[in-house]
């Protein structure tokens, strides 16, 4: 079974210091705004599939159609793990969504903090309508995740918020260290809540002289191997690491090479195609040349 990563929008309603998204729009001052077309979307994954909602650019939540997107997909028998930072739709919206998902699916809601400081980096959140779509939550069949990302500024709440978790009906609490600091040190967390992969990444950074092997972990035998990641704009990728708006510009693609989009094309064809070897060739050249995937994807120590 192959298991996709999807962006169903790249629209999203706030402007996280270190998202894509919001580095896109300081460098050239404009949105990049996509949705997924469902039927494209639908008939490219089939039935069965493992499917994670979480954009480079995007929160899935603000699809359009997103309870026709998800509809049609469960009907598909697909399970969906839906990642969000919750805010900003009614209680109503949030019901009618419970009723679509089971017990093979969950929501991640991505909260760092409490009322007071999940704000300071998810910027625009509003708390409010986040415990709203909680509260409407309480009663359902699917798992539901509290997703904390330590921050300077929120580390001293992590016992407070795990324990609101259980509170608000979570049925789990999952501290995620994460990088979203890097480059901004005032958001650093302690050293406690930073894992030891952080030297790698501080080596890229800042030493000139620092080279590592690459292997990338979205590749096995020429082939993608897990997470098959699909954008906004229905742009196929090995993994979401690639469809970076940092990267995914910078010609990846020669001009004798394919671009591969669900809307012409379906899984199958994309693996029998004879130029996906090249595709691959590419992408590991690539992820060798540039800072991101270095720091972030498969590094060969």
């Amino acid at each position: 079974m192959v298991n996709f990563h999807i962006e169903p929008t790249s629209k999203c309603t706030l402007e996280c210091p270190l998202c894509d998204r919001t580095w896109f729009y300081e460098t050239f001052k404009k949105r990049n705004l996509h949705e997924i077309n469902i039927e494209h979307l639908v008939k490219f994954v089939g039935p069965n599939a493992q499917i994670s909602m979480c954009g480079n650019n995007g929160d899935p939540i603000y699809h359009s159609r997103f309870h026709q997107l998800c509809k049609k997909l469960k009907d598909n028998n697909c399970a969906l793990h839906i990642h969000t930072n919750g805010s900003a739709k009614t209680k109503a919206w949030w019901s009618k969504l419970n009723q679509i998902l089971n017990k093979d699916d969950c929501i991640t809601f991505a909260i760092d903090g409490l009322e007071d400081t999940n704000h300071l980096y998810r910027k625009n959140a509003k708390w409010n309508s986040i415990m709203n779509a909680i509260e409407s939550l309480k009663e359902r069949k699917f798992k539901m995740v509290w997703q904390f990302i330590p921050f300077k500024h929120n580390q001293h709440q992590i016992l407070a918020a795990g324990q609101l978790s259980k509170e608000l009906g979570f049925d789990e609490f999952k501290l995620l260290q994460s990088d979203r600091w890097l480059g901004k040190t005032e958001l650093m967390p302690d050293r406690e809540f930073v894992d030891s992969y952080y030297e790698h990444q501080e080596e890229v950074l800042i030493s000139p002289k620092y080279s590592t092997d690459m292997e990338p972990y979205c590749i096995k035998n020429n082939e993608p191997s897990n997470q098959l990641y699909i954008d906004a704009e229905g742009d196929f990728y090995p993994c979401c690491w690639i469809g970076t708006y940092r990267y995914k510009f910078k010609h990846i693609f020669s001009p004798k090479q394919n671009k591969f989009n669900i809307k012409d094309s379906t899984l199958n064809g994309i693996l029998q195609n004879t130029k996906v070897k090249d595709f691959f060739e590419s992408t590991k050249q690539f992820t060798s040349a540039h800072e991101c995937c270095k720091i972030q994807c498969g590094v060969k120590k």
